[in-house]
């Protein structure tokens, strides 16, 4: 997801047609108390799914690196106390985190750094939201680390390249402290 979620976000954030949308029929956003900022989809973002395959509106004049994508390779986690603390490994990292919870009840994180972006449908997410640690799993046939101990990790089982690296960019991996 990383590049290509990326790409379509640029290209729609200057299409008329969506912004002339999104003045419309975008609501003013309702949040959740979390420990990152967790937006709550709303009746108005379901037209934004309808029209652009999106889970929630995105204000094409904000700086996020992608918007919330319905139709994009998630990967699908459970919150677990066993798992390293998710939340300060991003954090040291650098990496912008933002959540969407669904009017079906689920939570969608969306990770973001160096213009590329990752989302984990997380199902049980007291435990991520108390500072714990999420298990991530997917059917992609790919195999997963023991643990995802870098930012780098995580990008590396999403399907897409690192933060950092594209056209003329270097690979810049970023080692995360573990937090106890």
């Amino acid at each position: 997801m990383s590049g290509d979620a990326a790409r379509a976000w640029s290209f729609l954030q200057c299409d008329p047609d969506y912004r002339a949308e999104w003045r419309e029929a975008a609501a003013q956003p309702a949040w959740e108390e979390a420990p990152f900022p967790v937006r709550v989809q709303t009746g108005a973002d379901l037209a934004a799914l309808a029209s652009w395959r999106m889970l929630a509106w995105e204000d094409p004049r904000g700086a996020a690196a992608s918007a919330f994508f319905a139709d994009v390779p998630m990967l699908d986690g459970a919150g677990s106390q066993r798992a390293p603390p998710l939340l300060p490994l991003l954090r040291n990292a650098g990496a912008a985190v933002e959540g969407l919870r669904l009017r079906g009840g689920g939570l969608v994180l969306k990770v973001e750094k160096d213009g590329a972006a990752v989302q984990v449908r997380v199902a049980d997410d007291r435990v991520l939201l108390a500072g714990g640690g999420v298990r991530l799993w997917h059917d992609w046939g790919l195999r997963l680390p023991v643990e995802i101990a870098r930012l780098t990790d995580l990008w590396s089982v999403s399907g897409g390249p690192a933060p950092g690296r594209g056209i003329g960019g270097r690979d810049r991996r970023v080692t995360a402290t573990r937090s106890s």
